[in-house]
């Protein structure tokens, strides 16, 4: 009996090590398994990457661009009646449209100059004639002030980070300048309802304007980055002040006399170097 006990004890014993054994087999296949799982979804997971603001290079090179602003135009004005009568005109907020093509000298200690051609076209209509002083309903007052302009200009762009920096003020460059050239300017159809068109002529005369304002690089502050249309693209916002004198009209009737052209603006404006 013992001798039969011991062989019982023993086979149990043995099954009882062979289970141990084929549970660990079982357990360690499903570790291994699990971990090939997981190893596996990480290669197949996509990993996002933060988006960079990238620089763009404002070295050398050309440029061509658009200018467009609203014109807050001084009056103007001229006689009629061989200088008996004297018509000043008021007018609203006008507009200014022009293209430019430039060449950008880079970086040149603090300073970037560039220079540039430019020609455009602006409109102001009558707001209201006084004639000798007396107003005239606007209603009853009529006409235009056309210009056609061109200039040579030249700026300095003065950036506030240093070369090769990158971050959102590397993207912000103020800038100075101004330009010079001429204007023709007409004063178009010009008169008093149910009186008459007093004026309709134009001349040329020289010309400037003084700008100052902000180039935004877009790009460098991280806008259109996926974008290759805006590669060196940038946005100017600014102020300009443009002057001509002693422009000559002559009225209707014959009378000859002379007026000034100024205006104030508010520019915005793309160039895009290549």
């Amino acid at each position: 009996m013992r001798y039969i006990e011991s062989l019982y004890k023993g086979d149990f014993g043995f099954r009882r090590i062979a289970m141990n054994r084929t549970t660990k087999l079982i357990l360690a296949g499903l570790l291994a398994s699990t971990f090939a799982s997981i190893a596996a979804a990480a290669d197949l997971t996509p990993v996002e990457q933060p988006m960079v603001a990238q620089p763009v290079d404002s070295g050398t090179g050309f440029y061509v661009g658009s200018l467009s602003s609203a014109t807050f135009m001084d009056d103007t004005d001229f006689d009629v009646a061989g200088g008996l009568f004297n018509v000043n005109t008021d007018y609203d907020v006008g507009y200014y449209s022009a293209l430019r093509a430039g060449y950008n000298f880079g970086s040149m200690g603090f300073v970037a100059p560039r220079i540039e051609l430019e020609v455009g076209y602006g409109n102001a209509s009558v707001d209201n004639h006084s004639v000798n002083g007396f107003g005239v309903d606007s209603i009853d007052s009529y006409g235009d002030a056309r210009t056609i302009q061109g200039f040579v200009n030249g700026y300095l762009d003065i950036p506030l980070a240093a070369p090769g920096e990158t971050g959102f003020l590397s993207g912000i460059t103020p800038y100075v300048g101004g330009g010079v050239g001429a204007i023709n300017m007409k004063l178009k159809k010009q008169g008093i309802a149910g009186f008459a068109t007093l004026m309709d002529d134009s001349d040329t005369r020289f010309a400037y304007h003084l700008d100052a304002g902000l180039g935004i690089n877009l790009q460098a502050i991280g806008l259109f980055t996926n974008t290759a249309l805006f590669n060196g693209t940038t946005m100017d916002i600014g102020y300009r002040y443009t002057a001509a004198d002693d422009f000559s009209f002559t009225a209707r009737e014959g009378t000859t006399s002379k007026t000034d052209f100024s205006s104030n603006a508010i520019t915005i404006g793309f160039r895009k170097q290549f």
